[in-house]
């Protein structure tokens, strides 16, 4: 069983090591290409690039895939197999001035450029998605959506379909039925009195 790899030939090892592995920062993305050009270098002096348009490293990219494009001004770490910046890649995820840490505990969180956040914390057990105003949120599954636990709608609901109620449902306003109200509504043929009608049958 061969523990180690067998030593490179000096032909094989590029000439400086830190052309392996250099900090740039996000130019610009093309979105239809999934490519990103990047600018590396020391930018108080002349000895600046930048890339042509090269691939980012993303979570997944198989069967399971994964959709986060950098953003502009975001620093990478390029990888550049044998120092060819052509063939780099580009390492996303360090952090910067201009893109601070997004907090400064254990909760875990997503955060897109329009405010939209989903965060997770473990401590209080708590899920919050959180949307701007007048943005809209939609699940479909074909198959069944369960809720398993109380759950407070504040604001109007529309149901599109049947609805079926195992246990009792109050409401504190009226109830309407093809326009009739269950609180106003008035029955005629009915001589008033002291006497009760009889319960629905």
């Amino acid at each position: 069983m061969k523990l180690f790899a067998a030593p490179h030939s000096p032909d094989e090892i590029p000439a400086d090591l830190a052309t392996l592995v250099r900090l740039g920062t996000v130019l610009s993305v093309d979105l239809a290409k999934a490519r990103c050009v990047i600018r590396y270098g020391d930018p108080d002096s002349e000895d600046i690039a930048e890339t042509p348009p090269i691939r980012w490293l993303t979570a997944r990219a198989g069967k399971t895939r994964v959709w986060s494009p950098p953003s502009v001004n975001e620093q990478v770490l390029l990888l550049c197999p044998d120092g060819q910046i052509g063939a780099a890649v580009a390492l996303l995820g360090i952090v910067q001035d201009a893109f601070p840490p997004l907090g400064d505990s254990e909760a875990e969180a997503i955060e897109w450029s329009d405010g939209a956040k989903i965060t997770y914390d473990p401590q209080a057990h708590a899920l919050t998605a959180i949307l701007p105003a007048n943005a809209t949120a939609m699940i479909e599954a074909t198959g069944g959506i369960t809720l398993r636990g109380d759950v407070t709608i504040e604001g109007d609901l529309a149901v599109q379909g049947a609805a079926q109620v195992d246990e009792t449902l109050t409401a504190t306003e009226d109830v309407v039925a093809d326009g009739i109200s269950l609180i106003g509504h008035t029955h005629g043929g009915v001589q008033s009195g002291a006497s009760d009608t009889d319960p629905p049958s």
